[in-house]
């Protein structure tokens, strides 16, 4: 038999080689964690205050390296190269902001009242005349022609951002969202409406299998992707056939974005879902309980804002399209 103090030695050997190995897999978890499980809180105000502006849509522009964040605010967040925190800027206006895009390297935000401010540099912005006095919800823009939507399905367009033409929806109901995609518009809003265009003008509902609302819209592995309350899912590859998908959630979803080759799909109490195809869901932890409105993809990461000053970044992402 061995003497007891080697016996002891032999022991303590073993478990420090156990908690060397526990170690060992502790940092392998952690290594091997998804950059879209890990989020950083970026707003102005303390995640833990709810007390910041409600911000409604971020957009980046990649040759100028420029992220932007609107909202309820009456500024603009924006974001340039070498900047490690957000600037404020005043956006000249008292209405609230709803949407942003970018063209050409110029900004186009769009709020209530009919609001349209433009921009080329997100720091000085000018009032555009929309021709109109309704809320417009969202924004979006192809090679040719900008087209805005809101409520009253009110469809505004511009071939070049300074003069903007009204157009028929065949709609009252509200337009929440907007998205363009192999030389097909579509509008999506209130009671499940669904608006289809080749031309921006000229709108024909299409079937949709469900009657809730949709508050957002995107396009990406070459399908439409639009997202609704009660974690409505809905896809399709040309805008007229509408699948609805299982989104795993009943908490509504408010907005939608596609970067780096993943759909994320955001809402009601930190929702934050993510699809590789549109089809396939799954939750992410948002860390937070806040609503969450809009997404954009900035600086291999992807950027979700919302309210009471929600702004959160993700791990760095890598690979896809």
């Amino acid at each position: 038999m061995l003497p007891f103090r080697v016996i002891s030695r032999l022991f303590v050997a073993k478990i420090i080689r156990g908690l060397g190995l526990c170690a060992g897999l502790l940092l392998a978890v952690t290594a091997a964690a998804e950059p879209l499980d890990q989020w950083t809180w970026r707003g102005l105000t303390p995640k833990e205050s709810f007390a910041g502006s409600n911000y409604e849509g971020a957009v980046y522009e990649p040759a100028t390296d420029t992220l932007v964040v609107v909202g309820n605010g009456f500024n603009a967040l924006v974001r340039k190269p070498g900047d490690t925190a957000w600037r404020v800027r005043d956006v000249g206006s008292q209405r609230p902001l709803y949407s942003v895009a970018t063209a050409n390297r110029v900004f186009y935000a769009v709020g209530a009242r009919g609001t349209i401010l433009v921009s080329k540099d997100a720091e000085t912005w000018i009032a555009r005349d929309s021709t109109v006095s309704v809320p417009l919800a969202a924004i979006t823009y192809t090679d040719s022609i900008f087209v805005a939507v809101g409520d009253g399905g009110m469809i505004v367009t511009s071939k070049v951002g300074g003069q903007w033409s009204v157009h028929r929806s065949g709609v009252i109901d509200p337009l929440h969202g907007v998205a363009f995609l192999n030389g097909i518009f579509i509008s999506v809003g209130a009671n499940g409406i669904i608006l289809r265009s080749e031309d921006g003008s000229y709108w024909l509902p299409q079937v949709c299998p469900t009657k809730n609302v949709l508050h957002g819209i995107t396009v990406g592995q070459k399908r439409f992707v639009a997202v609704g309350d009660d974690g409505v899912i809905l896809s399709s590859p040309d805008g007229e056939k509408w699948t609805l998908q299982n989104s795993g959630t009943a908490k509504s979803l408010y907005g939608v974005g596609y970067g780096q080759g993943t759909f994320v799909a955001v809402g009601a109490e930190g929702t934050i879902l993510t699809s590789t195809d549109g089809i396939t869901w799954k939750a992410r932890p948002a860390g937070i309980r806040h609503f969450l409105k809009s997404v954009t993809f900035a600086r291999n990461a992807c950027w979700v804002v919302g309210w009471n000053g929600a702004i959160l970044e993700s791990g760095s992402l890598s690979g896809g399209k």
